[in-house]
């Protein structure tokens, strides 16, 4: 079953337990406040107007609840421990709100009552919930248990790490989500796992993960020079695919150990960690409204920007470059024109302050970063973020890899209006000056949260404000 498949699975047992738990609840609910609803039987106290009309919204308004608490992004992923443990807390959360929405008009007899109607109404809503999920989780455990519908995984290294790693995976596989697929050869040390698990070297890794569908890599690497490990890694980060690494001693010293483990293997994180995805889904939310309200109220200014490109020089009013965003995927990105037409005769160039092909209303749009203002609809479109590191055209992207293969962790995320780079650091007029303004977005995606985001986009407004866009 493919992954869509299991999602609707999903959402229509859970809009079934949804609806359930509504009736049930207003059964509850009529006898626990019978003598203040005005309703002389249940029949007309579930079947008038506003109860019908519940009947329809309060499940859909679960279906939102719990994609905003990213429960059906991973459907391969789940255990009948983590559904109970995110049920609970959705439901929780879920309850408290529609209880001071709608619940407490009630007005029951005795005040204490209040706490009855709460408490059954969690009490109902998680159990038809983590019942019906129970009914599709459950066998997907099992399966998984056969080494069907698992998360492909290789291992990185032969030597004793990547047998210890083996052995964790043979003990556990009856109840983990993942498959150990096999090992990839280093050649820096002497092999102790046996040649059929071997499905090749680093040098095969990109094919392999296409032929294999590996979704993580986990390195488990014995003692050798750090800079041989740095280059291996190196290799790894243009695959866009989640590196994990059995962690040393010092890494656990360090605190640098992440709480994701092989039961008793605790691994460090190489890449980084994305945002929870209750963060994620509710910043491409913020992301899009935000951006829906700036492009309605400051139309007007959109309109008197565009004629001033049009009066300032001839030529398009806006300009569309492709760039490279998340995973790699090339995108347009959205400018009012700053430059004369024909500014690159001889190929991609970088700006700079004193740039002779940028107009004079160009130069103003720059100060105040004017000029990036329709990347709002990029925003709208799904292709950028409101904060995410800055996207570049493949050309410099390729100069920037060959000296830093780290920048490829930067779209591991979506690409942003705004950055912490570009806050710390500004704009960049040469590769070199990319190299090291990619340090800060490397600090921004070990970090990033909410909060460091509106901090981001506060920290944005200062030089804007005072004329120092570029």
């Amino acid at each position: 079953m493919s992954d869509r498949k299991r999602i609707i699975r999903y959402l229509l047992l859970d809009y079934a337990s949804a609806f359930l738990a509504w009736q049930a609840f207003t059964i509850f609910r009529f006898f626990t406040t019978r003598h203040t609803t005005h309703f002389s039987s249940l029949t007309e106290f579930m079947t008038f107007e506003k109860a019908l009309w519940m009947s329809v919204l309060i499940p859909i308004f679960w279906l939102i609840a719990y994609h905003f608490s990213g429960y059906y992004t991973t459907p391969r992923r789940k255990t009948n421990l983590g559904d109970l443990l995110s049920t609970s807390v959705s439901t929780l959360f879920g309850v408290l709100l529609l209880f001071f929405l709608i619940i407490i008009n009630d007005y029951p007899e005795y005040p204490s009552l209040y706490y009855d109607i709460m408490a059954g109404f969690f009490l109902i809503q998680f159990s038809c919930t983590a019942f019906m999920r129970f009914l599709q989780t459950d066998p997907l455990i099992r399966r998984q248990a056969k080494g069907k519908d698992c998360i492909p995984v290789f291992v990185v290294g032969t030597g004793k790490n990547a047998l210890r790693i083996r052995k964790e995976f043979n003990r556990y596989k009856s109840s983990f989500c993942y498959k150990l697929v096999g090992f990839i050869q280093t050649g820096q040390v002497k092999d102790q796992v046996s040649e059929e698990e071997i499905c090749g070297s680093m040098e095969d890794l990109p094919q392999l993960l296409a032929e294999y569908k590996v979704e993580e890599i986990i390195f488990a690497i014995d003692d050798i020079q750090p800079s041989a490990t740095g280059k291996l890694l190196d290799s790894v980060y243009p695959l866009h695919v989640p590196v994990k690494a059995y962690s040393r001693r010092q890494d656990m010293l360090a605190g640098s150990v992440s709480l994701f483990s092989l039961f008793g293997i605790p691994l460090v994180n190489l890449t980084p960690a994305p945002l929870p995805m209750w963060q994620q889904k509710i910043k491409a939310l913020l992301d899009k409204v935000f951006s829906l309200i700036v492009m309605v109220l400051l139309s007007p200014f959109f309109l008197f920007l565009a004629l001033r490109v049009r009066i300032d020089s001839p030529g398009q009013i806006f300009y569309a470059q492709e760039r490279l965003g998340k995973g790699g995927k090339p995108f347009r990105i959205y400018k009012f024109r700053t430059m004369y037409t024909n500014a690159e005769p001889d190929g991609p160039q970088l700006s700079n302050i004193d740039d002779v092909r940028v107009t004079p209303y160009g130069r103003f749009m720059r100060k105040y970063r004017l000029d990036e203002l329709p990347q709002f609809w990029n925003v709208m479109k799904g292709d950028m973020s409101l904060v995410g590191p800055r996207p570049e055209r493949l050309h410099f992207v390729e100069q920037i890899v060959s000296k830093a293969p780290q920048y490829y962790l930067t779209q591991q995320v979506l690409p942003g209006i705004t950055s912490w780079g570009m806050v710390k650091y500004g704009y960049a007029d040469s590769v070199e000056k990319m190299i090291q303004r990619l340090e800060y977005d490397i600090i921004y995606l070990e970090n990033q949260s909410l909060l460091i985001d509106l901090k981001i986009l506060v920290f944005t407004l200062k030089p804007l404000l005072r004329g120092k866009g570029q």
